[in-house]
């Protein structure tokens, strides 16, 4: 190893150690100033500069430093700044950025525009961190200074600077991590507990043309932790509903704990998916429902309250709060050419801790929370971002947007976990002209989980009206709605999602019966060449109905479903709601509750086309929902069908011969599809299989997932997922 390496490294390792010995860091360094002036690096791995400049950057650096690595910087921003000037000098070379490992704090947003643009992708700006250890930049800020609340047993308390303001911004914040955990703001019923609502009614708010008042009933123990909260802590609570496929987040006017009832003040409910009895319920931040492991409550007098869990020593915790909510804005000039970003790359850094905040007004529901755009990361007007090996963790808001004018930019191997809301957005919620739509977003190998910890309604990766994107190799698992949703239009009329391909993902874990209506892949509209292929989709949950493992909605059009691995879903490993000329082929379906295929709509044109099935159960029924009994248009051909254990069943009513007499399932037959184990769910095929018969072609059920080295991939099996909600 070069000795002058060596030194730099073992001051950097005794700096972490024990930050009182900086000033020798700081001597290392300017004695090795000298020996080590700036100088250029010719990268050895692909897709790297072949000739660039290169700066470092390092904690315990200093910003009127020359950025070397001897005498590196201390902030990205400063960085930056070395970066543009550099790419204005010699425009014909890239530049990398080398961050040594550590935390850096930000405490604004970082922007990129087109004088952050590298050359070619052979020769981009690289932002990278250094071998060795981990290079982290935070959004929030540390909170100290614990005590034992001497009240409340197992309680801690800190008084937070600035959280005692009234403007709601100053100081204060709505999540909170301990020891890398997400804590829970203080509710009632606890985490992974709900109630019920009686009844909800809705009339004029006083005061508004728009805003609509809602009264909601419930029984009365569901109100006791509010009795004794005086007007202006019950103004800070929030009631969460769900229902449907969505959520309503509302703040408290009034409550009657002796009648059963509360009050909150919104937007008016959408007739289709409306608040009603039964929906499950939660109120949220008051003191009084701080009363589980894990919780806090931020009061206002700027007191920090938290319930240990146990194990947790305040005194030597890492209690961080979110104070930014934006951690890089990559914004060109879309409606100039010359003005968009080019050639930005990221490498190995992580960002952690990103704020979100409740509006005042509170949260109205919008499917998959596009409602929101707050983001961790945001992309407009590029081409050629790429992100390799980086992780966006701990936020309360979506992780990644390629939005507008975005084109041939790539996730690769990076992990998106614990998110507020998604983890990946591409594309916009509106059809916008060609040269400036964003296409060709790549996100490969990346585990996404954890997701819509604030709004429950989030997916793991949302494509709206944009096509030629790829989703592959990824985890997406722990969400309580969807995992991939593909498509933003209701119906037949234009779309923009083409030929997108999610493939070869493993997508699980998904529902927990929280909420309804939701699939492992969800479609909507016309997406012609579109094809959803060797995924493995499993543990697909919902409250009332529609835990679906492939989803086409409304209008989807031209999809191929190919090679999936579906199993262990609510009410149908495939469900149709209403859609035109779509592919199901060589599938394997097996251990949905209810009906295995389903289809709810019956249209004049050809619905779907099924063949080269393999459709396995052990109860419920195969045919689900009344499309078939209404006699929808699918063409079923050349499938397996097996009852575990040659339990008996039908097709929507009719016998075996009834429904081949009536011109279904051609060349299909009833029979053990002999896997290995299904019990077990292992469904690789025996030898001697009858699936042969219907011209199955066995697909490699190790493919789909995350790949590369065994760490990536046991980091994506590190979490323990719950049991779904036992719904009343």
């Amino acid at each position: 190893m070069d000795p002058t390496l060596f030194l730099l490294r073992s001051a950097r390792r005794a700096w972490w150690l024990n930050l009182g010995s900086s000033l020798c860091l700081a001597f290392t360094l300017l004695r090795l100033q000298a020996a080590e002036p700036a100088r250029e690096v010719t990268p050895t791995a692909g897709g790297r500069p072949d000739a660039a400049a290169e700066f470092f950057v390092a904690p315990g650096g200093d910003d009127a430093n020359p950025g070397t690595q001897a005498a590196p910087f201390q902030t990205f921003p400063r960085a930056q700044q070395s970066v543009r000037a550099e790419r204005r000098s010699r425009p014909d070379r890239g530049v990398i950025v080398t961050f040594l490992p550590g935390r850096y704090e930000l405490d604004s947003t970082l922007v990129f525009d087109a004088s952050d643009s590298g050359v070619s992708p052979t020769q981009p700006v690289l932002y990278r961190a250094a071998a060795g250890g981990e290079v982290i930049f935070s959004g929030g800020r540390r909170i100290n200074g614990w005590q034992p609340d001497p009240t409340r047993p197992g309680v801690w308390k800190t008084r937070v600077p600035g959280a005692a303001a009234a403007d709601d911004v100053s100081g204060r914040f709505e999540q909170l991590w301990v020891n890398g955990q997400r804590a829970v703001r203080a509710r009632t019923p606890n985490w992974w507990e709900f109630h019920l609502l009686v009844d909800v009614k809705e009339e004029a708010a006083a005061g508004s043309d728009r805003r609509k008042q809602h009264r909601f009933t419930v029984k009365p123990d569901a109100l006791e932790s509010l009795a004794r909260l005086d007007a202006a802590a019950l103004r800070d609570v929030q009631v969460v509903v769900l229902h449907k496929w969505d959520t309503t987040r509302e703040w408290l006017e009034s409550v009657n704990p002796a009648a059963g009832e509360f009050a909150t003040q919104g937007d008016a409910m959408k007739s289709w998916n409306p608040m009603t009895r039964g929906c499950l319920f939660y109120f949220e931040n008051y003191l009084a429902a701080l009363d589980a492991p894990g919780e806090w409550f931020l009061d206002r007098d700027g007191w920090l309250y938290y319930r240990a869990r146990e194990g947790e020593d305040l005194t030597r915790a890492e209690v961080v709060a979110p104070r930014l909510e934006r951690f890089l804005a990559i914004q060109g000039r879309a409606e100039d050419p010359a003005g968009w970003v080019r050639h930005l790359h990221f490498e190995g850094i992580k960002f952690r801790h990103g704020q979100w905040r409740i509006p005042r007004e509170g949260l109205p529901p919008a499917q998959a929370v596009m409602n929101v755009d707050a983001t961790a990361i945001q992309v407009d007007a590029a081409r050629d971002i790429q992100f390799r090996r980086c992780a966006v963790e701990h936020i309360g808001s979506t992780a990644f947007w390629f939005r507008h004018a975005t084109q041939d930019c790539r996730v690769d191997q990076t992990r998106l976990f614990d998110v507020g809301i998604s983890g990946v957005r591409i594309g916009e919620p509106r059809i916008v002209p060609e040269p400036v739509r964003t296409r060709g977003i790549t996100i490969h190998n990346c585990i996404i989980q954890s997701g819509g910890r604030l709004a429950p309604p989030a997916v793991g990766v949302w494509i709206g009206h944009s096509p030629d994107n790829a989703i592959t190799h990824c985890d997406i698992g722990d969400f309580f709605y969807t995992a991939v949703s593909v498509g933003w239009r209701w119906g037949y009329d234009e779309s923009a999602a083409k030929r997108n391909r999610i493939e070869f993902n493993h997508l699980h874990h998904l529902g927990y019966r929280i909420l309804s209506d939701m699939g492992a892949v969800y479609t909507l509209g016309p997406s012609e060449g579109t094809r959803i292929a060797h995924n493995h989709i499993h543990d697909v949950h919902s409250t009332r109905y529609g835990g679906w493992g492939l989803y086409p909605d409304e209008g989807s059009t031209g999809i191929v479903f190919e090679n999936n691995l579906v199993h262990d879903v609510h009410d149908g490993c495939v469900h149709q709601h209403y859609g035109k000329e779509n592919v199901f082929r060589n599938n394997i379906l097996a251990f949905s509750e209810q009906g295995q295929v389903a289809v709810t709509r019956a249209e004049p044109h050809l619905s779907f086309t099924f063949e080269r099935n393999i459709v396995l159960w052990d109860r419920g029924t195969l045919l689900g929902y009344g499309g078939w009994r209404n006699g929808a248009r699918v063409e079923l051909r050349n499938n397996l069908y097996w009852r575990l254990n040659g339990q008996p069943f039908d097709f929507a009513g009719k016998t075996w011969d009834e429904w081949r007499q009536a011109g279904h399932d051609a060349g299909s037959v009833i029979a053990d599809p002999l896997f290995v184990d299904p019990a077990k769910r292992d469904f690789r095929l025996r030898p001697g299989s009858p699936a042969v018969r219907i011209g199955f072609e066995p697909f490699d059920l190790s493919q789909p997932g995350v790949t590369g080295e065994a760490a990536w991939r046991d980091l994506a099996r590190a979490i323990t997922f719950p049991a779904p909600y036992v719904v009343p």
